[in-house]
């Protein structure tokens, strides 16, 4: 499946369900624009060879790569996986809601079963960046793609690329790597039952 067949696919998506929640942030023009810079970013870091990525991918290339960890992370992870799948999602009073779902995952190991994504991020400090992703709804994602892929969403992580991280010399201790707590998650799938009740399947991508 291409990118535009995946897009126009009609199935529930993680970007959906933000935006019942946030409201379409890509109509304002600044943080759209900041949205677009950000996928240009991800093209050269994860669908880029290192020897034709721009300087800044480059630099955040190294960076992670400086980290044996998540060296072997980055290096043996499918890059922009696109799952399209039904799932069974589970409601806290018991009962379940069986949808067809669909997600594209920057990073998907396999071997350890660990997803990650990449945000790039104006925040200076981990914990303004664990801040940033609940205000935007982000563990909602975390929860989507792990039951998209039928694994435990305690083993979806962060990799925030703050401005330092893509100047030269940076290290993996520029980076933010980054969970969600339990109650987070457990929030997200609460989220995510709530919407799901609000439209009762009446939803569009």
């Amino acid at each position: 499946m291409t990118k535009e067949e995946y897009i126009n696919y009609p199935a529930l998506s993680a970007s959906r369900i933000k935006r019942f929640y946030t409201g379409d942030i890509s109509k304002n023009k600044a943080t759209k624009a900041a949205l677009d810079k950000g996928a240009a970013f991800h093209y050269q870091l994860l669908e880029t060879d290192p020897s034709e990525m721009s300087k800044e991918a480059y630099n955040v290339y190294n960076a992670i790569c400086s980290h044996p960890m998540l060296e072997a992370l980055f290096n043996g992870s499918e890059k922009e996986m696109i799952v399209v799948d039904e799932v069974v999602i589970p409601y806290l009073d018991g009962s379940t809601a069986h949808i067809v779902g669909k997600g594209m995952l920057d990073m998907v190991n396999h071997n350890n079963k660990v997803i990650v994504d990449i945000k790039t991020t104006n925040c200076k400090t981990i914990e303004q960046f664990a801040k940033d992703m609940l205000e935007h709804c982000n563990h909602i994602q975390a929860v989507w793609y792990a039951i998209l892929m039928g694994w435990n969403p305690k083993d979806f992580y962060y990799i925030g690329v703050p401005t330092r991280a893509k100047k030269d010399g940076s290290t993996s201790s520029d980076l933010f790597l980054y969970r969600h707590s339990d109650d987070e998650l457990a929030h997200a799938l609460q989220l995510i039952g709530n919407f799901l009740e609000q439209f009762d399947g009446n939803y569009s991508r």
